[in-house]
């Protein structure tokens, strides 16, 4: 069947400026540019099932450039049906499926929420691991059941922001040849020539990283794109395809910034006289089911000669090898109680709380085979390895332990990508750290990913390392970003629980672990960390305090009771693992735990505000306000008059 080429791509066009017309807000400039790539791609080369939207051996297709969303929804419209004209009318309104920006629904077939520049770009990066994983744990010699690609399209200013360099450097050096970059090289942002802020040898910086680099001189020409992407697939490391485009074409401010962001009534309607284009929301109906004709035929058995290799895999398959792969394919949700499974006799009860989670995680990964994760150049410190695993490298993709290396921003947004390919993915580094990953963290929580960020030396008691080490403000940071959960348990019993809670809810969340021991506490429970608040000392008469405290300072907290009850003072100490989940509780739980109308103090090494939800007063927040300093543990917390007599002392001139 012969298409007509040109109008299909003006029309793809003309929508999307329609789109951007009708919302009065969006970026025409990558949809006059890109137009011919993206349809290039989606008819000749995107492997996907036109009714199984969330096939596992999809080809993924991540607009990393998200400001380009208007082009993608008139793409997926005009191509596979995607959307419709109603939908691309509401574009950027409220409770439209065509969001401003790329939001994750796979019933749109949108792969992953994009717009913060480079977030996608790293992300791929994590889609193109998990399928190599896939692929080398699951594939057989006569039976190939993953064998995908991963297609990015990316920005000048994806390539300027440092996590796509992070990322790209990565997957350079994993050999990740199932990941093909489209590079929308139009040499233009918002703020005009990327002259300014940006001149560099592209191909030189991404050779130099173990890529291969693929130069499209015309981005209007169908033939060469498509001979590029041909080209792509066959190479044996990760592509990039630098096309070059000229932003905004056939507007009269083509080439300039004023088209990026900008589309005037006049402008337009010059645009769709140059290309022949009707009414506006009108395309060539002909056309588009020619194309959609082409599409379907092309793409037919791409699932049926799948299933067949799938029938066969388990046919020669034992029932933990079905259980395996099908953990993946179904994306099940995963139940553990990992307090039946752990031998509590064998914890190392003395040992820091780094090392008790080493053997946790340890037990997990050998009940859940699709349990995956790495650090950032800190297995030594975070103590996040999975033993006898093997580590993911370019020389065997079947290691569950991935070396991020020194590259904290793109491992939040790989574990995401990982993530979002069926997989259980942790990473793992210091809490101070944190803020290197937040942008990444906020997408997870955005698309409700199952991703677990490990972070350990969670306050001042770190010590020698000094303030810029020392988290303080990142706990409050962690806890205000909304559908994002953070555990901090104060004992071994509390991180089982806390295990048992992530894995069973398979939501975004933190963990957050000491550097040093902390004691196991008599009346802890990992039960209740699904409470996220508990009791778990009582006073014997009367109840003239409250202490809220959490992780380490819990056990600080029942020292200090201790200590007052010698004064007659009864207090009643609550751990509180998980605040997010201690709001959810039911009203009346939480008034049990926390009456109203008694004082309440909360002693946790931070200064996170949210803690003013359950108390009145600067004067009931044990904290630290400022930033910390260098020297020995104990020398630290005497500094900050946070040592137990200290403690006792303030405590009692409050009350």
């Amino acid at each position: 069947m012969k298409l007509n080429e040109k109008r299909i791509i003006n029309d793809i066009r003309l929508l999307s400026l329609d789109m951007i017309n009708a919302s009065g807000s969006g970026h025409p400039g990558i949809a006059l540019d890109f137009a011919p790539t993206i349809y290039t791609l989606l008819a000749y080369h995107l492997k996907f099932d036109l009714e199984r939207k969330a096939w596992c051996n999809r080809d993924r297709l991540v607009m990393s450039a998200g400001h380009g969303s208007a082009l993608l929804y008139a793409s997926l419209f005009y191509c596979l049906d995607e959307f419709n004209l109603e939908e691309l009318k509401n574009f950027r309104k409220l409770e439209s499926s065509a969001t401003g920006h790329p939001e994750y629904n796979l019933n749109n077939r949108i792969e992953a929420t994009t717009g913060p520049l480079g977030q996608g770009f790293a992300t791929s990066v994590g889609m193109a691991i998990a399928e190599k994983y896939l692929a080398s744990t699951f594939n057989r010699k006569k039976n190939t059941i993953f064998d995908y690609n991963i297609y990015c399209i990316c920005s000048d200013g994806d390539l300027m922001e440092g996590i796509s360099y992070e990322a790209a450097s990565l997957a350079g050096t994993l050999g990740l040849d199932n990941l093909i970059v489209l590079y929308d090289s139009n040499k233009i942002t918002a703020d005009g020539s990327i002259d300014k802020s940006f001149d560099e040898d592209i191909t030189g910086r991404f050779t130099s990283m173990n890529w291969d680099v693929i130069r499209v001189k015309n981005g209007e020409s169908v033939g060469e794109i498509s001979s590029a992407i041909e080209k792509a697939k066959k190479s044996k490391k990760p592509t990039l395809i630098e096309i070059e485009t000229v932003i905004g074409k056939y507007s009269k401010y083509e080439g300039t910034n004023r088209i990026h962001s900008n589309l005037d009534k006049e402008d337009l309607e010059n645009i769709r006289l140059t290309l022949k284009g009707s009414a506006p929301f009108t395309y060539s109906e002909a056309d588009r089911n020619n194309l959609l004709k082409f599409i379907k035929d092309g793409t037919d058995d791409y699932y049926r000669e799948w299933y067949s290799e799938y029938e066969m895999y388990l046919a020669n398959s034992t029932d933990s090898e079905k259980d395996a792969i099908n953990l993946v394919i179904e994306n099940e949700d995963i139940s553990l109680d990992i307090a039946s499974v752990v031998d509590a006799s064998k914890i190392f009860e003395d040992k820091a709380m780094r090392d008790i989670n080493y053997q946790i995680m340890n037990v997990i990964s050998t009940f859940i085979p699709n349990f995956i994760g790495g650090s950032a150049d800190l297995f030594c410190s975070t103590k996040t390895y999975l033993k006898g695993k093997k580590e993911f490298n370019i020389d065997d993709y079947t290691g569950r332990n991935i070396n991020f290396g020194v590259r904290e921003g793109a491992m939040g947004a790989v574990i995401n990508g990982i993530a979002l390919s069926g997989i259980r993915a942790y990473g793992s580094t210091f809490l101070s750290f944190a803020d290197y990953m937040k942008p990444a963290i906020r997408m997870s929580a955005m698309m409700k990913l199952p991703v677990t960020y490990i972070f350990t030396h969670d306050s001042i008691r770190v010590g020698e390392d000094g303030p810029t080490h020392e988290p303080i403000e990142q706990l409050g940071m962690l806890r205000s970003i909304p559908d994002f959960s953070v555990y901090r348990p104060c004992d071994y019993k509390e991180l089982i629980g806390s295990w048992t809670n992530i894995l069973k809810e398979g939501n975004p969340c933190a963990l957050i672990l000491p550097r040093g021991h902390n004691e196991t506490i008599k009346h802890t429970s990992p039960e209740k960390v699904s409470r996220g608040g508990y009791i778990i000392s009582e006073v014997k008469t009367r109840l003239d305090l409250i202490i809220i405290a959490t992780g380490s300072e819990v056990e600080l907290a029942v020292r200090i009771k201790e200590e007052l009850l010698k004064n007659y003072i009864e207090a009643r100490v609550v751990s509180m693992p998980n605040m997010n989940l201690f709001l959810k509780q039911e009203k009346d739980y939480q008034e049990q735990v926390l009456p109203t109308g008694y004082r309440r103090m909360v002693i946790e090494f931070s200064n996170d505000s949210n803690w003013y939800r359950f108390i009145s007063s600067d004067e009931d927040f044990i904290g630290v306000n400022t930033f910390g300093k260098s020297g020995s543990e104990k020398d630290v917390l005497s500094f900050f008059e946070l040592d137990i007599q200290d403690l006792v002392i303030k405590i009692k001139n409050n009350l």
